[in-house]
């Protein structure tokens, strides 16, 4: 059966320099992945840095940039951590992504390794459902210039960074005023990230589908 799917660009965290090199599976996982999505008639793009830290060789090499504006699709081998940082960088292009669990959380990347190619050869034949997640854009502004500006996918974190005193926060929601407090810091996490740092501060589980967001001190 043939992808519905023309360009799928692979993703990973590899390390590969003077003083190590790369887990000899790893690499196997990835070249395995590639060789399989070829016989399904698509063609498999590298990202950048995938591709200089595996080693891996004989496939078109991308930027995040170029398989954002060329790729129908995105598979990311590793954790959540690994499939937040790229989630994050793709959002802008709307290129939908394939989370493969080579880590050891799984909330988002939840195809594990032993069910990679049932699991793809259905998905790519169109047999899945899209989920969309929200995403959050935080700036920093400082004396009325934006000094930092960028997407979250699971949480924006406000601390007292190295002071050993509590911070004084003011929270309003648009206009209105919620709540002036002082206190550690502060989280703000999307449906996503309530399973994540919010929750190990206390704070509830939402649903992905919910419109809202945690604010947890």
């Amino acid at each position: 059966m043939k992808s519905k799917f023309r360009q799928i660009a692979l993703l990973g965290k590899y390390h590969l320099n003077s003083g190590s090199s790369v887990n000899p599976s790893s690499r196997k996982t990835l070249e395995s992945i590639a060789q399989f999505l070829h016989t399904l008639g698509c063609e498999v793009i590298l990202e950048h840095d995938t591709a200089a830290g595996s080693g891996l060789s004989g496939y078109t090499v991308m930027t995040i940039e170029e398989i954002g504006a060329s790729c129908d699709l995105a598979i990311v081998l590793g954790g959540d951590g690994t499939m937040l940082g790229y989630a994050r960088q793709l959002a802008p292009h709307d290129v939908p992504l394939i989370g493969i669990n080579q880590g050891r959380l799984g909330f988002i990347t939840d195809i594990p390794l032993n069910e990679v190619q049932n699991t793809l050869t259905a998905m790519l034949g169109g047999a899945y459902e899209a989920d969309r997640r929200a995403l959050m854009r935080a700036k920093v502004w400082r004396d009325g210039h934006c000094v930092f500006d960028a997407l979250a996918m699971n949480d924006v974190v406000v601390n007292r960074g190295a002071t050993s005193g509590m911070v004084e926060l003011k929270i309003s929601v648009g206009e209105h005023f919620v709540a002036n407090m002082r206190a550690d810091g502060l989280i703000v996490a999307s449906p996503t990230g309530s399973t994540a740092y919010a929750l190990s501060a206390g704070g509830p589980i939402l649903h992905p589908a919910i419109g809202g967001w945690v604010i947890v001190e």
